[in-house]
């Protein structure tokens, strides 16, 4: 799963700092970083959840079919300059 060069990321939530975790990741010789807690910057991926989020939630939702639409519809109107921009950060 892990190769020599790998490095596990969390988000220093209290069960990654647990005995257990840290003890597996030991046994494993699987390394670390320490991470800000709340970083946009060093989790792209979290752009561009809120900016799907956003998106999704200028609709209206009325029924649990139209919820994948509204996804899907919110996905499309993410613009590529904006997800190429979260590469450089």
């Amino acid at each position: 799963m892990f190769g020599d060069d790998d490095i596990y990321q969390d988000d220093n939530a209290s069960h990654h700092k647990e005995k257990t975790v840290k003890t597996f990741l030991e046994k494993r010789h699987i390394g670390s970083m320490s991470w800000p807690p709340n970083s946009p910057d060093v989790k792209p991926i979290d752009n561009l959840r809120w900016k799907l989020q956003d998106g999704a939630l200028s609709w209206t939702i009325f029924f649990k079919g139209d919820l994948a639409t509204v996804i899907r519809e919110s996905w499309n109107r993410i613009d590529e300059e904006f997800c190429v921009s979260l590469k450089r950060v």
